[in-house]
């Protein structure tokens, strides 16, 4: 389909993050790249194709026989058979066989500009379902970037939870060893088996988390055990730099809602042009044939019957019908010019509060990566210090969890970002990139 066809399976959103991490195993049939999970969606997600099928109607229905142009030719026949009954002596018995088949073209050669202002209305409607696909386009898009990247951000999570994890079963098989040797520390070894316990839980729930994100990928994607697939991106690093009044005027000519409501705006506008093609006159013609076959009283009667019509008509009143409809579309009209107004006055307002989101966003990454940067140091320091036994396991394991939630809050800060950076994209109309 035409919309389709317009848009590849990349977005301009890779093309901006600019290239990602493919490692080795993106040599592996079950590697899954973001651009091959948008490819993906793009070609299985069943709002997709449904919105596919609706735009494919008013393909359909753009033509010029469906806006009046074309003559129409009908053929009919008629039979007829009738016997009189004598009801007297002298009566003589006989009947009646008519036959008359027919052909006849109609065409109307005016009528009031209609046909032209028809198809029209037929091209701004089809550019309208088209913008309707566009947008669910985008909005899918959108929703497979941002399940990628939270199975990625799960996934990331994961791995800091087993470390975690691991770091906890390490030290309670310490403190297991030191009292297997008769060191008596049944605190240190309470506390060490408690975290161990508390990490292992933290770490199956994490692990429930990234399954279930990895699920609902493979649900946008519209596919069977999209569990098996190796995610092979990583969340990308942004630092773009963006102009907030290129943004608005990008937005207020490219974003798809706006672009389908001139559609809608073009709609009306012809639909009122429609209606006032009923104040002009309409001229009609017609050509047909007729072949008549009687017989009666055993008598043939064979005739052939040509003719040409013509009528003019001019509609003076019809109980103010028509320019009830004019008013109508008229207004309808002016609805459609008030809500670009409200779509218009909306997109800007979107696109001031996604800049300055983003501007967070990658503000809250520089801090986030300072503060992990301090609580690594902190934790090296630490891990000294209990091992010489001058910071007690207390103290030890509230530097050990600040690490990890560091670690934690950047990934999540990266991913904020890298979804507001998206939806920037998504209000200025740049998500989806034009090609060949």
């Amino acid at each position: 389909m035409k919309t389709m066809m317009r848009y590849s399976v990349l977005c301009a959103a890779i093309c901006l993050f600019g290239a990602v991490r493919q490692p080795a195993a993106a040599q592996n049939g079950n590697a899954l790249t973001l651009a091959r999970a948008i490819d993906i969606g793009l070609k299985n997600n069943y709002d997709l194709q449904v919105g596919e099928l609706q735009t494919r109607t008013s393909v359909v229905n753009n033509t010029w026989g469906a806006a009046g142009l074309y003559p129409s030719v009908a053929v009919g026949a008629s039979a007829n058979f009738s016997r009189t009954m004598p009801q007297g002596s002298d009566a003589e018995d006989y009947s009646t066989l008519s036959v008359q088949p027919s052909l006849e073209l109609s065409w109307t050669l005016f009528g009031g500009f209609r046909v032209w202002r028809t198809k029209a209305k037929l091209d701004a409607a089809q550019e309208q379902a088209e913008g309707s696909q566009t947008v669910l386009i985008e909005n899918t898009v959108r929703s497979i970037i941002s399940a990628y990247y939270q199975a990625v951000l799960e996934s990331e999570k994961v791995t800091i939870a087993q470390q975690l994890m691991d770091a906890s079963m390490d030290r309670f098989r310490r403190e297991q060893h030191a009292a297997d040797l008769g060191v008596v520390r049944n605190l240190e070894l309470l506390q060490a088996k408690n975290a161990w316990l508390q990490d292992r839980a933290s770490y199956l729930s994490q692990k429930n988390n990234y399954e279930d994100a990895r699920r609902q990928l493979g649900f946008l994607l519209a596919v069977e055990r999209g569990g098996d697939w190796t995610l092979t991106d990583s969340i990308p690093a942004i630092d773009e730099r963006l102009d907030p009044a290129e943004l608005h005027r990008i937005a207020q000519s490219d974003n798809a809602s706006i672009r389908k409501q001139y559609a809608a705006i073009r709609l009306r506008a012809e639909e009122t042009l429609v209606a006032r093609s009923d104040y002009y006159p309409s001229l009609n013609v017609g050509v047909g044939a007729g072949y008549a076959y009687n017989r009666a009283a055993g008598i043939d009667n064979r005739q052939i019957q040509p003719y040409v019509s013509a009528k003019i008509s001019f509609n003076i009143f019809n109980g103010s019908q028509r320019r009830r409809a004019v008013r109508v579309a008229q207004i309808n009209h002016e609805i459609e010019k008030l809500s670009l107004e409200d779509m218009k006055l909306s997109v800007s307002y979107d696109v001031d509060k996604q800049y300055d989101a983003f501007l967070l966003r990658r503000e809250l990454v520089g801090l986030r990566e300072e503060q992990l940067a301090t609580t690594e140091l902190s934790l090296r320091i630490a891990e000294q210090k209990f091992a010489s036994g001058t910071l007690s396991q207390f103290d030890f394991r509230d530097v050990q969890i600040s690490y990890f939630n560091a670690a934690v809050d950047l990934l999540s800060a990266r991913y904020d970002l890298v979804m507001a950076h998206v939806d920037l994209l998504l209000t200025t109309g740049m998500l989806l990139r034009e090609t060949d």
